[in-house]
């Protein structure tokens, strides 16, 4: 998030699950994550998040994530299984399979309110075109997922996105985002860029179109544990911070 989301061509820890899963096979250690905001920096708009992803030698590499949104009133929740495979020649494919619920505490069961939950599936593909430069693109909620009854389905996407690498610890990256039902709209644009000043050390920056606002962040490694800050700008609400903490756990590969 401290380079405005702009992670579709990136693709390559953890965050891969929620930005293209595809990705996923281009992490070689064993990752776990924990991350947790308040959106606008309201207590009552609490989420956070854990994450893992275990690669295989054989079978690919496979991710886990949980993800939780609100109060007790009013709680989303997610779970998401991941898989990222190697197709040959520096191209990939993933795929996550979503349970996504809704809460509404208190409401009856015969009510329009109450509780739901809907099945998501997102595609992925990720392309190295050259050692510096590579290409992705993601399909949000493919199977057109609904909550209950509702009319409506959860929303679709499409992330289409390029990250350039012109020097070493260098990474620029750019993604646009747009509804599955219509490309004739004006897309969200998010540009992003990241520096490793050292082995330990990562600084992040990016914009975003909407809504019109910046990011910032760094990452600081240490041995197997690593933090990372980003803060979010907004033209009208509060800042928000983000916070996450994750263990990078060496070469520990399964033999499956």
């Amino acid at each position: 998030m401290g380079m405005a989301g702009a992670f579709t061509g990136v693709a390559d820890d953890v965050n891969a699950i929620y930005c293209n899963p595809a990705g996923l096979e281009l992490v070689k250690e064993v990752e776990a994550m924990g991350m947790t905001t308040r959106l606008f920096g309201l207590k009552d708009l609490t989420y956070y998040l854990f994450g893992g992803v275990v690669p295989t030698k054989k079978i690919g590499t496979f991710g886990l994530s949980y993800s939780q949104f609100g109060r007790s009133e009013y709680r989303e929740s997610q779970t998401i299984i991941s898989s990222g495979q190697s197709l040959g020649s520096g191209i990939y494919f993933g795929f996550n399979m979503k349970i996504m619920s809704l809460k509404i505490k208190g409401a009856s069961a015969n009510s329009e309110y109450g509780r739901a939950s809907a099945f998501g599936l997102d595609v992925g593909a990720l392309a190295d075109i050259s050692s510096k430069f590579r290409l992705g693109i993601m399909a949000m909620n493919l199977n057109s997922p609904r909550l209950g009854s509702s009319p409506e389905n959860l929303a679709q996407k499409i992330r289409v996105g390029a990250s350039f690498q012109p020097l070493a610890g260098y990474i620029t990256s750019l993604d646009l985002h747009l509804p599955m039902s219509s490309i004739m709209v004006d897309p969200e644009i998010r540009a992003g860029f990241e520096v490793s000043l050292n082995r330990n050390f990562t600084l992040r920056a990016g914009v975003e179109n909407d809504p019109a606002r910046f990011t910032g962040g760094f990452g600081f490694c240490w041995n197997i544990f690593k933090f990372d800050y980003a803060f979010l700008s907004h033209p009208f609400l509060n800042g928000q911070h983000l916070f996450s903490f994750s263990l990078h756990l060496g070469n520990q590969t399964m033999q499956n």
